[in-house]
């Protein structure tokens, strides 16, 4: 299976299980799922950064993949990096499924965890984001004094 289809394949049975969570037990148990997540996501970015040695905004382009995204970098170096996604294959999936809701918990909220488990000292923000219907995502991050 190529990486696209796993991603798309994960993506679906992540949107069934959010919905099935959400439909069982309500909401509040996605919300719970999903800050175990995140959690694990803080948990492998502080190893990340410690094997690495890297700490920088720059080092964050790893995330972005050429198979699952369309982008557009406007800065990246070890101060800031600042990327539009103008097409994303999460996005794509969890709204044809109905779950933009659920997307945006189990996969695009999950950024803040990588920001916060990475290095606390860099900001995160994201203006856009095409999971809950804007034209593209635009991320940004910049490391803070």
């Amino acid at each position: 299976m190529s990486g696209v289809n796993l991603r798309v394949y994960q993506d679906f049975l992540l949107a069934i299980m959010g919905h099935i969570l959400i439909n069982q037990y309500g909401e509040e148990a996605l919300d719970v799922l999903t800050s175990w997540i995140h959690e694990k996501i803080r948990e492998r970015w502080r190893e990340m950064a410690k094997s690495t040695g890297r700490s920088d905004p720059e080092y964050l382009f790893c995330l972005f993949n050429k198979e699952a995204h369309e982008f557009e970098v406007i800065r990246k170096d070890k101060r800031a990096l600042e990327v539009k996604v103008t097409r994303c294959v999460h996005a794509e999936t969890f709204r044809k499924l109905n779950a933009a809701h659920i997307g945006q918990k189990l996969i695009c909220s999950g950024d803040e965890a990588v920001t916060e488990g990475f290095n606390p000292r860099i900001k995160f923000t994201r203006p856009k984001l095409l999971m809950a219907g804007d034209e593209f995502c635009h991320f940004i991050w910049e490391l803070q004094e």
